[in-house]
């Protein structure tokens, strides 16, 4: 299936990494000029030069951290300057802290909200003008399914994602009348450094409780990223694709 994506300018934040990175690839392989964005300037470089050999297509990292304002400019400044437009985003921002709720800072929460929730928010009102002036836009933003499955550990991480599904929902209101269709994807477990992280953090994993039984690999959940960024998801507008291995189900 040709999912009209060749020449599209993307723009995947969190590009160096997990589900990022897998989208990213994807993107380039269905033939779209890709521009991937990361705080950490060696896995960035690292990911780009993968990207490219894979793909064999030109792929443009540039270090940004979308906390801050002025980074998330000179970001949109460099794909313009490159491109000329933006047709796609990819908001792969932000991990939130786990943890005991009694020992999490406000620091804790300041920081998974800073780049998570607002990260994303910061990053989608950069780009949405030029979307809209183009007629033409897709914004699929990364959730996660904590948004509706309240864990005590993962208290940040639920608070982040239940802004960010209505952020996405909100958003899509505004932009579908002008062409710049919003939508989301709400992974369940991933098989990514995060997980290690939660892991090494003693966070425990039941996989009776995941209908497939197993984690999800990045590429799979980046799979509906993609069809989300295209041309054949044209009627689909604030909607959040769940991509669990049916975990949902205990709810």
């Amino acid at each position: 299936m040709d999912l009209g994506l060749k020449g599209k300018v993307a723009l995947v934040t969190g590009g160096s990494l997990g589900i990022g990175r897998a989208s990213a690839t994807l993107l380039a392989q269905e033939g779209a000029k890709v521009v991937i964005s990361s705080r950490r300037e060696k896995e960035l470089a690292e990911a780009a030069a993968k990207i490219r050999d894979e793909a064999g297509v030109e792929v443009l990292g540039v270090t940004a951290d979308c906390t801050k304002e002025a980074d998330v400019q000179q970001l949109l400044k460099r794909v313009i300057e490159r491109h000329g437009r933006v047709d796609i985003l990819v908001n792969s921002i932000g991990s939130a802290k786990a943890g005991n709720f009694l020992k999490l800072t406000d620091s804790d929460w300041e920081q998974s909200l800073a780049l998570k929730l607002m990260g994303q928010i910061r990053v989608a009102r950069a780009v949405y003008p030029h979307m809209e002036k183009q007629g033409w836009g897709r914004i699929v933003n990364v959730i996660g399914t904590h948004a509706q499955l309240a864990e005590a550990h993962a208290m940040p991480a639920g608070v982040a994602n239940a802004g960010l599904l209505n952020f996405t929902r909100a958003l899509a209101e505004l932009g579908g009348p002008k062409g710049v269709l919003v939508n989301g994807v709400s992974p369940g477990t991933v098989n990514t450094a995060r997980l290690k992280y939660l892991m090494d953090n003693g966070v425990e994993y039941d996989l009776k409780t995941i209908t497939l039984g197993r984690f999800a690999e990045a590429v799979e959940i980046a799979n509906a990223i993609v069809f989300l960024a295209s041309e054949r998801a044209s009627y689909l507008c604030g909607s959040v694709i769940t991509v669990d291995g049916g975990q949902l189900k205990t709810i």
